[in-house]
């Protein structure tokens, strides 16, 4: 079980080495807004800052390719925690740092057949997807170390069932969106970016808060719940023997105004 529980600790500390993704540091938007207080009042900085979304980005990737297999999981449920991001930046007196939106981008497919006709090349009746869930680290086990590095993705669906991941992550409370579902029997790697944003998208077409595949239609929960020291998981998911999510590549970004 000792074994087991560092292994898991490893991968909850998955991070990519920093790199520049095209977006301003926090440094940046203070030297910009100090530059535009010579010719314009704050208030309309802001408003330009924000107009242009110059914020911050907290950004993680991996190519690593996995196969998540709902037949070789716990209950027939896969869960691989592919990606999960650097923690939300502290507190901090001179800055109002503040959550604006989460882009997840996923190159992946299923496992390229089904039984049916019915759903094959759409997303209805899709058993492979992905989930967010967020980590806080101040209500998970007291056995959760973040010192190490993982060296790839972790399996958890392979050690746990979902009342047990449940466990793991009890906080906020529902804790669990549904990011995306894989195309219906299908080999084609394909491209999905999904954003969130802190608001409540009164155009999305399908809501079900209790659906299995997580809040499905309520990404603005996830936004708004994040506090200081949160990081965000995305884990690749499929369910009923059969299924499987191939996952090739990922993203997390998480922008925020200061």
């Amino acid at each position: 079980m000792g074994s087991t529980l560092s292994t898991i600790s490893s991968a909850l500390t998955k991070e990519s080495e920093p790199a520049y993704n095209g977006n301003p540091t926090e440094d940046d938007v203070t030297s910009v807004r100090d530059l535009f207080l010579c010719y314009l009042p704050l208030e309309l900085i802001d408003l330009i800052l924000e107009y242009a979304e110059y914020w911050p980005c907290i950004r993680c990737d991996s190519n690593y390719e996995i196969v998540a297999e709902a037949s070789r999981a716990i209950s027939n449920e896969a869960a691989w925690l592919y990606l999960m991001s650097p923690p939300i930046p502290p507190k901090d007196e001179s800055k109002r740092r503040r959550i604006r939106k989460i882009t997840f981008q996923m190159e992946s497919h299923d496992q390229g057949w089904a039984n049916t006709e019915i759903d094959q090349g759409t997303y209805n009746g899709s058993w492979s997807w992905f989930e967010a869930v967020i980590f806080r680290a101040s209500v998970s086990p007291c056995w959760l170390d973040l010192t190490s590095d993982p060296t790839s993705p972790f399996n958890l669906g392979a050690k746990f069932n979902y009342s047990d991941l449940k466990e793991l992550f009890p906080e906020p409370d529902p804790n669990g969106w549904h990011v995306q579902s894989n195309i219906v029997a299908s080999k084609e790697p394909r491209w999905h970016s999904v954003t969130w944003t802190e608001f409540e998208d009164d155009s999305e077409a399908h809501r079900d808060p209790t659906s299995s595949k997580g809040r499905e239609g309520f990404g603005h929960e996830l936004v708004r719940s994040l506090e200081p020291g949160d990081r965000v998981m995305l884990i690749a998911k499929a369910r009923f023997p059969g299924w499987s999510n191939h996952v090739f590549q990922g993203s997390i970004e998480i922008y925020y105004s200061v």
